[in-house]
């Protein structure tokens, strides 16, 4: 999605339809998605996204200023977590991008992100931290090491609705239908947290990524994969793709995430020309 569309109205979790495209997040990502493994997975079951609400949705920015994507902040710091494909421009380069939650909308004066994501996108290197000048207000998440191995999770991530608050979906990422009863040169759409709970018994973790059984469409893209601990909700994965099929979405492993961090100065990029050294990037949670 164009910055024009994503922020034409602020501080409301609404998104922009231009009737000359016909859809919203017309730029889908690069497909890196789930290949012939997610074929075999498309014989089972997958949850339905559905609208969710309590601390998984608390937690979920928005990202606007490109495509539009979802975040999550952590705890202690001053970074946004999102995917790479929602930071990079056309040219393969970072640019500016503004974190929104409620009334609070907070620019990134830097980004930590691998671009060599624009000539080889994967799924290992769809990771990226918006970097902002201080922290974020309200809810977010603590960062985790590793994906559980017992119990559920949640992927989650903002999705466009539909005129009667029910999730606007298509058959494939590319198909994105008008709400009902749309009419008008510009059509405003409000967006929410959605999601899907799943046991861990049903990912998919192979190598170096892990595929979920959901189905969010564009929009989630950098949302989280969220376990409840008893130290509050976890970040353990970063939502990166969906298969066309929509019955799996492609998850960032930590590792890429973690390779960032560690490397901040090979990574920065200082998309506002503000010395990104006074960010703090050395601060963890």
């Amino acid at each position: 999605m164009s910055e024009k569309q994503s922020t034409g109205k602020r501080n409301t979790g609404r998104t922009l339809m231009f009737l000359a495209l016909g859809m919203i997040g017309v730029i889908a990502p690069p497909q890196h998605n789930a290949s012939a493994e997610t074929g075999a997975r498309a014989q089972h079951v997958a949850p339905v996204p559905h609208r969710i609400a309590g601390d998984a949705a608390d937690v979920l920015v928005r990202i606007v200023g490109g495509l539009a994507c979802s975040g999550t902040p952590i705890a202690g710091t001053r970074y946004v977590v999102t995917a790479a494909h929602c930071v990079l421009g056309r040219d393969g380069e970072p640019g500016p991008r503004t974190v929104v939650r409620a009334d609070a909308r907070l620019d990134a004066v830097a980004i930590l992100v691998d671009t060599a994501y624009a000539t080889h996108p994967s799924v290992r290197l769809d990771a990226a931290v918006l970097v902002l000048d201080r922290p974020l207000p309200g809810p977010s998440a603590r960062l985790g090491t590793a994906v559980p191995t017992n119990g559920t999770l949640s992927l989650t991530g903002y999705q466009p609705l539909d005129s009667d608050g029910t999730l606007l979906r298509g058959t494939n990422p590319h198909n994105r239908p008008l709400p009902k009863n749309a009419a008008g040169p510009v059509i405003e759409i409000e967006s929410a947290p959605a999601g899907c709970v799943v046991a861990i018994t049903e990912l998919h973790v192979s190598g170096d990524h892990v595929i979920v059984p959901c189905g969010l469409i564009p929009g989630a893209s950098g949302g989280g994969l969220y376990a409840n601990t008893p130290e509050g909700i976890t970040l353990v994965g970063i939502v990166s793709t969906v298969t066309n099929d929509l019955t799996a979405n492609g998850v960032v492993p930590l590792a890429s995430l973690y390779e960032l961090l560690a490397h901040t100065d090979a990574y920065s990029h200082d998309v506002n020309h503000i010395d990104a050294g006074s960010a703090n990037l050395a601060q963890r949670s």
